[in-house]
C-alpha cells in the first residue's frame, strides 16, 4: 500500500471497491467485483487473475435480479432514478432550447 505513484490512488481505490462490494452484496450480487494489484511487468499474473475471475463469474451464473433479466431498460431507468412513477421506457420530453437558455 502507498506505492502508487499517484500518491493516494490505491487508498481511494480500496475505499471505492469496498463500497461497491457492500453495495453489490446488498443487491444480491456478491462476488462480482475483484481488485488485484498487478504491475505492468506481471503479464502472467494478469492473465491468471483475469482467467480466475472470469471462471468465478461464470460459475455464479447470470444476473439473479429478475428485473434486470426481464426488462433491462426499465431496470436501468429505475436505478438511475428516471423511471420513478412512469411507464417503463418512457421519458419526459426534452425542454425547448428557449426554456433552457431564455
Amino acid at each position: 500500500m502507498g506505492d502508487c505513484h499517484y500518491l493516494y490512488g490505491n487508498y481511494m481505490t480500496i475505499k471505492r471497491i469496498t463500497f461497491l462490494q457492500e453495495l453489490l452484496t446488498f443487491l444480491g450480487l456478491e462476488g462480482r467485483i475483484h481488485l488485484a494489484w498487478i504491475s505492468s511487468a506481471e503479464a502472467q499474473k494478469f492473465v491468471q487473475v483475469v482467467t480466475d475471475f472470469t471462471e468465478k463469474v461464470r460459475a455464479l451464473g447470470p444476473n439473479p435480479l429478475p428485473t434486470f433479466s426481464h426488462n433491462k431498460k426499465a431496470a436501468l431507468s429505475s436505478v438511475l432514478g428516471r423511471g420513478m412513477g412512469k411507464t417503463p421506457g418512457s421519458s419526459p420530453p426534452e425542454p425547448a432550447l428557449q426554456e433552457v437558455y431564455p
